[in-house]
């Protein structure tokens, strides 16, 4: 496959620098240890992406090129991916809510899981800038942990050997609108919700009143599917004409009746198609969700980070 032409290269530069500067941080958002709290450093992020759209906007009004790259003008894409999924997750549970707990460390949950995801793309105006992104992720893990120590959650002290799943799910439909897709660049906004299921359910022996010795075996469980709208921005970069570079982000900070929570997530890959409707990529994504179920009787509460190395298979048509 030949290379992209030579007119407006020069143009590209910039973005090109901007992707590198924002690009090469995505990653370190999400490699701290603790999750990312600091309103000003959420504010800076906030600017540095406003900044990234507008500077995309105005260069393609100076630039008059008309969108070249087949890849970024294909109508249809379907990608099937593949991770090994780094996971902190923190929980609480019951009436009273309690502490949280790290059930990676007190009930035996893997820390890393290889998942797989699938993501679809259609483009359907004819001006290719409107367009409408599905996309499902399958967490869900099992542990067996005989624990020494009780454990309090569901309003209730478990101890001994306990069995106990996580699920966590997450499938996104977005809108997505294009400002600028022309030459090697596409940059734009994009709106949608995010729907996040979570239970938790545990098994084993429970203390009784007072007596150490006193038990019974109880079986508890707690779910919730939280609707999240997020706002996001997005850029693609054809380094070449048939190897792009993309790099995505939404956010949202909201409490709406029973449900408050907080998601900030990124991706990035690089994607080499190969053939006319195939490619192969790699990529890196993280995301930070802070989630809270607020509610007379059940509630939960999940603190969530999880980072991501991917592989990609992309069919465009």
């Amino acid at each position: 496959m030949a290379d992209e032409p030579t007119s407006g290269v020069a143009a590209g530069y910039p973005i090109q620098w901007l992707i590198r500067f924002f690009g090469g941080r995505l990653w370190a958002i999400h490699a701290w240890e603790e999750p990312m709290r600091d309103r000003k450093l959420f504010k800076t992020l906030f600017a540095l992406l406003v900044l990234l759209s507008t500077t995309a906007t105005v260069m393609a009004e100076d630039d008059g090129e008309t969108q070249v790259n087949r890849v970024l003008g294909d109508k249809f894409s379907i990608r099937l991916i593949g991770g090994l999924v780094d996971l902190n997750t923190d929980v609480a549970a019951g009436s009273s809510l309690g502490a949280l707990i790290d059930i990676e460390d007190l009930l035996g949950f893997d820390e890393q899981i290889s998942t797989f995801a699938l993501e679809g793309l259609w483009r359907f105006s004819k001006n290719r800038k409107h367009a409408l992104r599905l996309r499902y992720g399958n967490f869900d893990r099992d542990a067996y942990k005989a624990v020494e120590a009780t454990i309090p959650i569901f309003d209730v002290d478990f101890f001994g050997e306990l069995d106990s799943n996580f699920v966590n799910q997450v499938a996104t439909i977005e809108y997505q609108y294009t400002f600028i897709n022309h030459d090697k660049t596409e940059a734009g906004i994009t709106a949608g919700f995010g729907f996040y299921k979570y239970e938790l359910a545990i098994a084993g022996q429970i203390r009784i009143g007072d007596d150490p010795d006193e038990a019974e075996f109880r079986s508890e469980s707690v779910g919730v599917i939280a609707p999240v709208p997020a706002i996001g921005f997005y850029i693609y970069q054809a380094l070449r004409q048939n190897l792009i570079l993309e790099i995505r982000t939404s956010f949202i900070d909201l409490e709406i009746g029973e449900h408050n929570g907080r998601v900030f997530t990124t991706w990035g890959s690089v994607t080499w198609y190969f053939a006319r409707h195939w490619g192969v990529g790699v990529g890196l994504t993280g995301s930070d969700v802070a989630y809270e179920k607020k509610t007379s009787g059940e509630r939960l509460k999940v603190d969530l980070r999880q980072s991501a190395l991917t592989v990609n298979l992309t069919a465009v048509f």
